[in-house]
């Protein structure tokens, strides 16, 4: 991601990958604990959290007309 673009790396943090990454590597590599990992694991629960609520409206929408 550094060698990329101030625009595009900005665009990428609302990529769930990217959190995922930053992640994994901090937790395989260097084995670390919660206290390091609490930041890109709350963008990842909070960007999860978001696709859910809108799937969950889309899923509403769709069901409501099918009535």
């Amino acid at each position: 991601r550094e060698s990329m673009p101030q625009l595009v790396q900005d665009i990428m943090l609302l990529a769930p990958t990217t959190h995922f990454v930053e992640l994994g590597q901090a937790i395989l590599y260097r084995g670390a604990g919660l206290e390091v990992v609490w930041k890109p694991f709350l963008a990842l629960a909070v960007i999860g959290a978001v696709l859910f609520a809108l799937s969950l409206a889309r899923f509403r929408k769709t069901i409501s007309q099918m009535a």
